[in-house]
């Protein structure tokens, strides 16, 4: 379906590759936002074939291939767009989330820090999400919330991730109401799908000792997340509350 799709887009394409190339990468783009992963790498493939050197072909690869859960393949993609295009400042916060993921924390701090400190650009929150997500992992406690601050801080309305490690910090540091409204937070409006969020409200209502919330609160991720693991934690939570 990809396929046919591209050949009508591309047929009104003057004869130039390049232009041809991004043409393909944007349904690739879109492939990849439908969660049609193999449908996107089909149309990087076509475009690969006009223009191998359109960095944004080989950054979108690298979110197909995370989409795929393939970290090796996602990683070596995402090396090939920032080596074509080392100042595009989203190319450079997706390859830095995939070292992230494959265990190589000193060059996705490294990477990422440029993006963050991009005054041009727009979705440094983006970076600074995931920096702060770094440092929580490594019980660097004071970058982490450094981060996190300046993400929420950035683009409060599109912080659920920011929000949601943010209110995981305040839980682990006993400050159980910054928790609650980061988690409250972190499940509103476009984040209202955000399961672990929810499943963490529940933690953290119940370690703050709002028993009856806390069992309302797992008790709506049983049925809004029914069959997932957020489902199955929320019932052995709720067992245990007093």
């Amino acid at each position: 379906m990809m396929i046919g799709l591209g050949l009508s887009a591309c047929a009104s394409v003057p004869n130039d590759p390049t232009a041809q190339a991004r043409k393909w990468v944007q349904l690739g783009e879109v492939a990849v936002g439908d969660s049609d992963y193999v449908g996107a790498l089909q149309a990087l493939a076509k475009a690969e074939e006009l223009d191998p050197q359109v960095a944004s072909l080989h950054h979108v690869r690298a979110l197909a291939f995370l989409g795929k859960n393939d970290v090796t393949e996602a990683l070596s993609s995402a090396r090939k767009a920032h080596a074509l295009d080392p100042k595009d400042s989203a190319i450079s916060t997706t390859l830095g989330k995939i070292l992230m993921d494959a265990h190589r924390d000193e060059e996705a701090e490294m990477v990422l820090l440029k993006a963050a400190r991009d005054p041009l650009y727009r979705d440094a929150f983006r970076a600074r999400t995931n920096l702060g997500i770094l440092f929580f992992r490594k019980n660097d406690d004071v970058s982490s919330r450094y981060h996190l601050d300046r993400a929420i801080q950035e683009e409060p309305r599109q912080s659920c991730l920011a929000r949601h490690f943010r209110g995981q910090l305040s839980l682990k540091q006993g400050r159980k109401r910054e928790a609650i409204r980061d988690f409250e937070k972190a499940i509103e409006h476009s984040c209202a799908g955000f399961g672990e969020a929810h499943l963490w409200l529940g933690n953290a209502l119940a370690e703050d000792r709002q028993y009856e919330r806390a069992r309302r609160q797992y008790l709506e991720v049983q049925q809004r997340f029914a069959g997932t693991s957020w489902a199955e934690s929320a019932v052995d939570r709720m067992r245990s509350l007093p």
